[in-house]
């Protein structure tokens, strides 16, 4: 309609074209006002905003800074504490040796519901979230890491989930440590410059294979200068994963420790020396196995 009567202004008599200009501006003015409502509607997003947000804050984290292995009593209690917790959704804890070599939990939910013969935790909906778990002799004595997760309510996921904080206890298992020991040492007598060839040497350890930090081999050439991996390194580590495409090892966490090597068509010939030993997480070293090969 406002453009309709706009358009047709110059066939309005001189008078009316004056009476009318006041108007012209006018519903120029309403036009360009209905104009930006409508835009500003249109912004506007179907559906209720959620305008909670992540809140909670924590302010206090228990937990034994040294724990001793017991026939009677290895449990490890812990607790966190929080404030502004509507918010949160789910709590829970893991546990690894500090190196990352040694898993002991996964996932334990920590709960705030006063039973303390399952979680440790003492009253419920006080903001303190507890557990519980227990320390093995099996595993080594060195430091482990406890990390605390939080799942909050809001975010979706996995932006929902949050490393909140981590302590530190070092475990002592009560057990005599004692060096590891090798042996079945797999290896070519000789073998071809640029043929790959796969290596092994089983490890055992009294305290269990957990408590092998490293099994490795130290290379010599036939002038006796020896092979570094790198400046600051000066043996090359074998491998127990199960990573067969790069190490050659078929199982993991068997004991058996493997390597996979070729030597290239400029190196040395003659006889190269290998020198195979373990190390476990006490710095105990175990025997050495040396082993002559004949590269042509």
């Amino acid at each position: 309609m406002i453009f309709f009567i706009l358009h047709h202004f110059k066939f309005l008599p001189l008078k009316s074209k004056a009476l009318y200009s006041v108007g012209r501006v006018f519903l120029l003015i309403l036009y360009i006002i209905l104009n930006l409502t409508f835009t500003a509607c249109e912004r506007i997003p179907d559906g209720v905003v959620d305008t909670r947000t992540v809140d909670y804050k924590v302010v206090k984290v228990e937990a034994p800074a040294i724990v001793i292995y017991s026939t009677t009593d290895s449990l490890v209690a812990t607790s966190i504490q929080f404030i502004r917790t509507e918010s949160i959704a789910k709590v829970w804890l893991s546990v690894k040796s500090i190196d990352g070599k040694q898993t002991v939990f996964t996932q334990i939910e920590m709960a705030d519901d006063g039973n303390t013969p399952k979680n440790s935790d003492q009253k419920k909906g006080d903001g303190i979230f507890s557990a519980k778990f227990g320390m093995s002799k099996k595993y080594s004595s060195v430091k482990y890491m406890i990390e605390y997760f939080a799942e909050d309510n809001i975010q979706r996921s996995p932006d929902n989930v949050s490393k909140i904080a981590e302590h530190i206890f070092l475990f002592d298992n009560q057990q005599k440590n004692l060096p590891p020991i090798i042996s079945n040492l797999l290896i070519p007598q000789s073998v071809n410059r640029g043929d790959i060839f796969i290596f092994s040497v089983k490890a055992e350890d009294p305290n269990g294979l957990n408590d092998i930090l490293q099994v490795y081999f130290k290379l010599f050439r036939p002038d006796g200068t020896q092979v570094k991996p790198s400046e600051s390194q000066d043996f090359f580590l074998m491998d127990d994963t199960g990573s067969k495409d790069i190490y050659g090892d078929e199982k993991g966490g068997d004991g058996i420790y493997s390597f996979k090597n070729s030597f290239g068509t400029t190196s040395q010939i003659g006889i190269w020396r290998f020198e195979f030993q373990a190390k476990d997480r006490a710095g105990n070293l175990s025997n050495k196995l040396i082993h002559n090969m004949n590269v042509d």
